[in-house]
């Protein structure tokens, strides 16, 4: 069974640690079979990459990312990438729509996960979307240790 944590980072997500630097941050703790929202730690390269876009900042939002981790966790019980129940997910967690998801397997870090997005033309285009507001992250490591990580951005 996964066991969850999840971390607030409120400091992170409201820009007051934008001068220090951010790399303990990018080193992940979970290990195998554990996952972790990793929001806080993610929206400040989201947000820059908007900034450079003209785009209004994303906010953190708590039922994105407990979805986010609950779909992490299905990918990695079933240990593939998936989108399966997109719709009825965003229902389920009470996610405003419209929404998107941006998952990806296999990167070691927030990092590592944040330059695959940034760097794959759907997954960007999907952070760079104007309409989107808020922002859930998270990752679960499978039993192997391999990390499955959903990115949930909603109106």
């Amino acid at each position: 069974m996964i066991r969850r944590r999840v971390v607030i980072l409120g400091a992170l997500s409201s820009g007051l640690l934008s001068g220090c630097t951010t790399s303990s941050l990018l080193d992940l703790s979970i290990g195998a079979g554990e996952s972790e929202i990793v929001t806080g730690e993610t929206i400040g390269s989201v947000n820059r990459l908007r900034a450079e876009a003209d785009l209004p900042r994303l906010s953190a939002d708590r039922n994105l990312g407990r979805q986010a981790q609950a779909h992490a966790e299905y990918m990695a019980r079933k240990g593939r990438m998936s989108h399966d129940n997109f719709e009825r997910r965003m229902r389920k967690w009470k996610v405003d729509l419209p929404a998107a998801e941006n998952v990806s397997e296999g990167q070691r870090d927030i990092a590592g996960m944040f330059e695959a997005f940034a760097t794959s033309p759907k997954h960007r285009e999907n952070m760079l979307v104007g309409k989107f507001r808020k922002l859930g992250v998270a990752v679960a490591r499978n039993k192997d240790g391999r990390a499955f990580w959903v990115m949930g951005l909603s109106g």
